[in-house]
């Protein structure tokens, strides 16, 4: 218990480190229609550090802790010919292809309970809390790719809010089915430059 409350804070910290004090929406609040994220896009082009927090594999009937990655990685985003975003990652086998979310407000908790696990550590109403304004007036993109690991192919999900300039938060979600048997995983992450 101590160590998820540490592990919040320290979450919440490095969200609140990147913003200045206000008591009003932070300016990434403007930034929630395709238009807005249109004119500013290209900013968040370049190599952007992905850390990978701690989460949860649910295999069969089990959800199992998955720890924090300890290693911060770095993936190299570019802009594509058709004008969206697309990351690349070293180990990555494809590129990870980012699409405008339209879809309802993300509430992170309420999905994790769906598929079965604990909330992520920072979830979508305490980035609403922190940031001053409601998820659906951020910034949010959908990245997809697939990997094939020993004749597995893995889907595998980012769901990304821009908080910032120099700051995205997010849940990177995989599944698979390994010999019949479904997996699933849910990770927070945190993208920073």
């Amino acid at each position: 218990m101590i160590k998820a409350l540490s592990l919040t804070c320290c979450i919440a910290s490095a969200v609140l480190a990147s913003m200045p004090a206000q008591a009003e929406p932070d300016v990434a609040c403007d930034y929630g229609s395709q238009e807005a994220w249109d004119k500013i896009s290209l900013m968040y082009v370049g190599p952007w550090q992905i850390k990978h927090h701690a989460g949860y594999v649910i295999s069969g009937p089990m959800t199992i802790p998955h720890p924090e990655s300890g290693d911060v990685e770095t993936m190299q985003i570019e802009m594509s010919a058709d004008g969206g975003l697309v990351g690349t990652h070293p180990q990555a086998q494809q590129p990870v292809v980012f699409t405008w979310a339209d879809e309802p407000p993300w509430s992170f908790e309420a999905h994790a309970a769906d598929d079965g696990v604990p909330a992520p550590m920072l979830s979508s109403s305490d980035v609403e809390l922190l940031m001053g304004c409601g998820v659906e007036n951020l910034a949010r993109l959908i990245g997809r790719t697939q990997a094939t690991i020993d004749g597995v192919t893995v889907d595998m999900t980012l769901r990304l809010m821009v908080v910032g300039p120099d700051q995205m938060y997010g849940i990177f979600h995989t599944s698979a089915v390994v010999k019949g048997i479904p997996v699933k995983s849910w990770r927070a992450v945190t993208l920073t430059r």
